[in-house]
């Protein structure tokens, strides 16, 4: 059920670590991003989509396209809110910046005891240079400490849309410690979605998180820090290269879909382990232990990386099944992500079109018809992704992953 949990995972340079982020779509079709899972019984609604807050027009889409310099227009907002999306909650503040210079200033109202998420936030539209790698950075300053970190960030959003509207991807994001004082914020290495064309930069307040708490934000800035690397690859090697990986139809490209008598050839998130006892239809599958101490996570659980070839046209799928023995609600879902590079390198572009497993006994049959790779990808990660709603442990049972070219 695609209004589902959408989880993307995100490398990100604070930390160092994954982070989870959902993709939750309410019953309007509207995408929103959050930090726990979209339970199947809420129905999470997007206040901006229901009352327009804005009284600032929607500025122009930057063009600047020099190699090394901040995309970002207006940044250290010395030309108060021009170029920037916005809303009532935010205002320009002429000394509330790090350097006693101009500043943007967000002070979320407080938002009623109902089911919808309250975000003000403010945005850019910028289109991507000729780079393979940019960083996001940014100074902020807390007057009042929120009751969760989430509360405050600015997010990187991919979109394939030259107006940041259609084919929207997270990125990363950026998030402050609870302490006062300025603090500089800086995310390396990110890496666009394949196909996109511009970026998203949000400065996003949470009402319910901030505790009535004021962000100060100044120096946004959002620049290319790697150029493409020119291949040496001519048409020639490229078609060689293709025709290697290239499998027929019917074929496997999968290693050890099976999980005869381990879980080799996958990359694990979650703990996992082999079981002798399971398996769909001969014994042998693999076991995936999903835990927390506190809310919803969610992760990929197993992946695998392939190279395409010349193939364009596949079908994906697995059998799932939910273990007896979980002391916590949990779910799952088979997706494929697209990588312009062989190996699962370069840009990537995670396909909308997945499955997800029911919450019921015995083993399940999942499928994905009509998988496209795009024109510009050479490799696919086939990936299991295991949640949990809540404190807990949430078991699960993964067999026969399977991922064929069709004619």
């Amino acid at each position: 059920m695609k209004k589902g949990l959408f989880i993307v995972l995100i490398n990100f340079y604070m930390l160092y670590v994954y982070a989870a982020i959902y993709q939750c779509v309410d019953d309007k079709g509207i995408i929103i991003f959050k930090d726990s899972e979209c339970v199947a019984s809420e129905k999470l609604i997007n206040k901006k989509h229901t009352k327009s807050q804005v009284n600032i027009s929607a500025p122009k889409i930057q063009t600047e396209n020099i190699f090394a310099k901040n995309l970002v227009k207006n940044s250290n907002f010395d030309n108060k809110l021009l170029d920037w999306r916005v809303p009532l909650g935010m205002l320009w503040t002429s000394n509330g910046g790090k350097n006693g210079s101009g500043g943007l200033m967000v002070h979320a109202e407080e938002p009623p005891k109902d089911r919808y998420i309250h975000e003000t936030m403010a945005s850019q539209c910028v289109l991507l240079t000729e780079a393979s790698k940019f960083e996001v950075s940014a100074d902020v300053r807390l007057q009042g400490l929120p009751n969760k970190n989430t509360a405050n960030r600015v997010n990187v959003i991919w979109y394939e849309s030259t107006n940041c509207s259609t084919g929207g991807q997270w990125g990363a994001y950026l998030q402050p410690k609870p302490i006062e004082g300025w603090q500089h914020l800086v995310g390396e290495n990110l890496t666009p979605a394949l196909d996109a064309q511009a970026v998203k930069i949000t400065i996003v307040q949470n009402g319910r998180y901030s505790d009535d708490g004021k962000a100060y934000w100044d120096n946004i800035r959002f620049y290319p820090s790697e150029v493409f690397k020119q291949s040496s690859m001519d048409k020639t090697h490229l078609n060689a290269s293709n025709k290697k990986y290239t499998l027929e139809p019917g074929r496997n490209y999968i290693k050890n879909g099976d999980f005869k008598t381990d879980v080799s050839a996958w990359r694990a998130g979650w703990k996992n382990e082999w079981s002798s006892t399971q398996g769909h239809l001969f014994p042998g599958a693999a076991k995936i232990i999903a835990y927390s101490n506190t809310g919803s996570k969610g992760r990929h659980a197993l992946q695998q990386c392939v190279n395409l070839g010349a193939n364009r046209k596949f079908i994906a799928g697995a059998r799932f099944k939910n273990g007896e023995t979980s002391s916590q609600l949990g779910g799952g879902r088979l997706r494929i992500s697209w990588h312009q590079g062989l190996n699962c390198s370069g840009r990537s572009k995670t396909d909308t079109n997945w499955v997800d497993p029911e919450y019921i006994g015995g083993w399940q049959k999942l499928r994905i018809t009509d998988l496209r790779a795009p024109v510009k990808s050479q490799s696919a990660s086939i990936e299991i992704i295991q949640s949990i709603r809540g404190a807990g442990r949430f078991i699960a049972y993964w067999d026969d992953v399977y991922f064929e070219a069709v004619e």
